[in-house]
């Protein structure tokens, strides 16, 4: 058994995307999975989901909304259950695959396993710059993330105790906080350091950094290359993050769409991508 955690607030996904997005999980996870929501509108969501409210965040909760700091709420005890080998993914997250090989590896480890936050992989130096700045961590990115709860169970307080100096004060443990609470994934880093480990690329990834290229657009002659065809055909998850990638603009893209995403550059080729975004608004009943 493993599970599954999402989190939707707002009306930028429907709880018909939610559905599809579980249901296509669960059709190709080899493991039992338990789905759960965490929510401020739980109308129409499968009764196959456990859908948990957010929790009570006080005064904070408007400003929680920015940075996505809300998906922060999974690590409250009671959301989920602290034993299960989790999976995190944004509701921007393409499914191909079995999810249940993103937990193989934290089985073992333990530790929080995290999309690569660099397009250069600093991450394999983490021991030499640990050495040259003691309090020096990777920053990862939390599109996708695979961990067991019990080891998280004090983020919460830790997020809540340096978020009241980030208002008040602005600076404590000589860290500018403002740098560590900005976003949710600047958080979990922080308070995971030295346990996050990055998932291989032939598991999960982010579109902008296996579908596009950098500075300028070579990535029809990327998509010819041998190995980056079968790492593809490995691929678990696919997280289309940033604004010019989000399912709703990506399910209407044309071929030879112009997409650039910050940095990044591409030619739009992937007619089944757009396919699949249009099938995840699809009314579906659990099977």
């Amino acid at each position: 058994m493993m599970q599954v955690v999402v989190v939707k607030w707002g009306d930028r996904y429907s709880a018909n995307h939610v559905n599809n997005t579980l249901l296509n999980l669960q059709k190709m996870a080899s493991r039992n999975v338990r789905f759960v929501c965490v929510t401020d509108d739980p109308e129409g969501l499968g009764d196959f989901i456990d859908v948990k409210p957010f929790p009570d965040w006080g005064d904070w909760y408007e400003t929680m909304k920015k940075g996505c700091r809300l998906k922060l709420s999974i690590f409250v005890p009671g959301v989920l259950n602290p034993d299960l080998p989790t999976v995190f993914i944004d509701l921007d997250t393409m499914i191909l695959g079995d999810v249940a090989k993103l937990v193989a590896d934290v089985e073992k480890t333990g530790g929080m396993y995290m999309c690569r936050g660099h397009y250069i992989p600093w991450w394999r130096a983490m021991p030499l710059a640990r050495l040259l700045a003691k309090n020096y961590y990777y920053y990862g990115n939390s599109p996708i993330m695979a961990f067991y709860p019990r080891e998280f169970a004090g983020l919460p307080d830790a997020f809540k105790k340096e978020f009241g100096y980030v208002r008040w004060r602005g600076i404590t443990h000589k860290w500018p906080l403002d740098r560590i609470c900005k976003t949710d994934e600047r958080f979990i880093s922080y308070f995971a350091r030295g346990k996050t480990r990055v998932f291989s690329r032939a598991l999960a990834s982010k579109f902008t950094t296996e579908y596009m290229t950098v500075g300028w657009d070579y990535s029809a002659f990327i998509c010819r290359l041998p190995w980056v065809q079968a790492r593809r055909k490995s691929q678990v998850a696919l997280t289309f993050s940033g604004h010019a990638l989000k399912p709703s603009l990506v399910k209407d893209m044309k071929i030879g769409t112009p997409v650039i995403s910050r940095h990044y550059r591409m030619t739009w080729n992937f007619p089944k991508f757009s396919e699949y975004w249009s099938d995840m608004e699809l009314p579906t009943k659990p099977e």
